[in-house]
Order: C-alpha cells, then structure tokens, then sequence
C-alpha cells in the first residue's frame, strides 16, 4: 500500500490570489497521489485556514478532489476550528464518497487494507485519550494521524518561529498508543524523529503560508510493506519558496550586481524578500533599483517585497572620495575573483567600518 502524507496546506480565501495559489498547490498533491498510484492521501490537520475557509472553498476542494481515484483522510487540525461559530462536527458536511473527515475524540480506530489507522484530531488536551487509550493492536501495523507538537520535537534554532496554536502530545503517550509511524501536522518545517518504537513524521506546510519558511514544501510517501513502512520525501513546485535575497550596496548606493542575477536562482511561485547592506553616500541608487524592480519584476512573481528594516544600510556623505576606503575597495575589486563572493561582500563592508571606525578614533 502505498500512502501520501500532507499537512499545514492553509487553503485561503482571503484574497484572490491567495485561493488561487493554495488551490493549485492543492491540484499538485492530487495529481503527483494520482500519477504515482498512492492508494490514500493522509491530510493531517490545517487542510483549511480557518472555517469560514472550510465554508467557503468545501465545493472547490471537492471539485479538484473528483480528479483523483484514491480515497482521502482528513483529520481537522487547530486551524479548522478558528472562527467556529456553531458545534456542528466537520463530518456532517458533504464531503462526497472520496473524503473521510475524521473528527471523533478522542481518537478513531480503524482498519483500512490490513492496516490500523489511529485518528486523533487536534484538542485541547488530550486526557481523554490518556484514561481510556485504544485497544491493542490486532494488525501487523497501526499508523497513526494527529495535529499538534511532540515535544522535544518543535525547536529547530533561534531563527525558526514555529506555528502557534496547537496542543503537545507526550511522548508517553504516544508510546502507550501502540503505533509503528505517527503522521503528524502543525509544525510547518519538516522533520523525522523517533519516540520509543515509534517513528514520528512531520512533513511540514505545504506551501509557504507565511514569512521566513524557508526551504522547499512538500510532503512525504508512505510505502508500506508487510510489517516494514519506508519513507521517501517530495516536493511542490507550485508551492515555490520563501527567499530573502540580500542585496549589498557600494560605496555610490548602487547594487553590486544586476536584477538579474539576483533573481536567477528564483521562480513566479517564490515569496522574495530584499533586504539591503552597505555603507552609501545616499540611498537615492537604492530607491531607484527599488522602483526599476515593483515596475518591472513585481508582477512575475507570487509576492515580491522589500524589508521595511534598514538598519544595516549606513548613510556617509562623501564615502566615496574617501582616499583610505578608495584604495582599500581598489584591492577588494583585484580580489574578487579570488574569493568565496559572499567572503568578499563581508571582508568589504568590515573593512569599511574599521577605516570609518578608525577616522573616528584618530
């Protein structure tokens, strides 16, 4: 049996070209689960931002689910409830015979092709489930779905803001459900870990939903055989990529390569910061780089934008006839082919800073 993992897919509404980007990753995963004959596709939590989300895009998810030939498990995550105005469960909605809403706390058991699949949608906590655990195993292999964050599992360094919102699963409990593999959602950078004998997968987002995820989306195949699961990750090209291109300045304000260049390694799907460096006599060059790139380059792609913050831009008036950083930045330019490029930019601008520095403490 072959299986699809996804998760944290946020399909939105909140502007068209929102529904229109998150539909189309969407598209993606139902033709890759279709090309490659995967047998179900596993939705683990946050299909839908919100449920105005799920009100509104339920008839189109549905029409781009009719393409595929498989059956589809969808177990609502933290943000499915948000802006829930009514009790009715998920379930009671047409979902048509190709989705199965797995919504019933505080867990679901069930067997599908000689596999148990142990549903647990996301809850506040999860002590239901901790006093009155599933049943043993009675099949060669229980899979497990599940929204929230294993703990030990969420920090991955300073520089990553996890999702907010989601309950922790222990994991003791998680060794007391008996599983072999525990799908799960909510955390949006992917990731592998282990829990006793039970091995845990994130796929993380499957689109960029927000700033500063970085790296490439996707999800993960499940090939099961016999008693073994064998994991293997891919990736949404429509999906694109968050990317901050940093842009250093010289000594005039000027970028020190072209648009183009910048933007080589990019694509239409791709979220693309600028941020900007260096020491200028003006930011006049600066803001005209700025308008030559909304004019011309905005409309190619996803989300195109500056960082408000430049701080790391320092204004001198007259830095560029300075005799001492003229001469230092005539040796940097004889090197630069010699040096890894971004050594070079960093070797540059420290340089400057201890010339500026240095002038100062004369």
């Amino acid at each position: 049996m072959k299986l699809l993992q996804v998760s944290d897919l946020h399909l939105s509404q909140i502007s068209p070209e929102e529904k229109i980007y998150s539909l189309s990753v969407l598209r993606e995963i139902l033709q890759t689960a279709e090309s490659t004959n995967c047998d179900r596709i596993l939705f683990c939590g946050d299909l839908f931002n919100t449920f105005p989300d799920l009100e509104g895009l339920r008839s189109d998810f549905l029409k781009e689910v009719s393409s595929y030939s498989g059956i589809i498990y969808f177990l609502p995550g933290n943000h499915e409830i948000l802006e829930k105005r009514n009790s009715n469960h998920y379930a009671s909605y047409d979902w048509s015979s190709k989705v199965k809403v797995l919504d019933k706390t505080p867990y679901f058991l069930f067997e599908d092709n000689g596999i148990e699949f142990l549903a647990i949608p996301h809850q506040e906590n999860y002590s239901e489930l901790l006093l009155a655990p599933p049943p043993t195993k009675q099949t060669k292999l229980r899979i497990g779905l599940a929204h929230g964050t294993v703990s030990g599992m969420s920090f991955t360094g300073l520089s990553e803001e996890e999702e907010e919102g989601g309950s922790y699963l222990d994991p003791n409990l998680i060794q007391n459900l008996d599983l072999d593999y525990l799908a799960i959602g909510h955390l949006h950078k992917a990731r592998m870990g282990t829990v006793g004998k039970c091995n845990v997968g994130y796929a993380g987002s499957s689109r960029v939903w927000r700033k500063g995820e970085s790296g490439k989306r996707g999800g993960i195949f499940l090939f099961v055989e016999g008693s073994t699961i064998r994991t293997e990750s891919v990736n949404w090209k429509s999906a694109g990529e968050y990317k901050e291109i940093i842009v250093s300045l010289d000594t005039e304000g000027k970028p020190e390569e072209s648009i183009e260049t910048y933007l080589a390694e990019t694509n239409p799907n791709d979220w693309i910061v600028f941020r900007f460096a260096g020491y200028v006599d003006s930011m006049s060059e600066k803001q005209k780089f700025q308008e030559t790139v909304l004019r011309d380059w905005k409309s190619k792609f996803r989300i195109l934008e500056f960082d408000p913050d430049e701080s790391q831009i320092t204004v001198i008036q007259h830095l560029s006839e300075n005799e001492f950083v003229k001469q230092f930045l005539d040796k940097m330019n004889e090197r630069k082919g010699q040096m890894d490029p971004s050594l070079w930019r960093h070797t540059r601008v420290t340089g400057i800073r201890l010339i500026l520095e240095g002038k100062k403490n004369r």
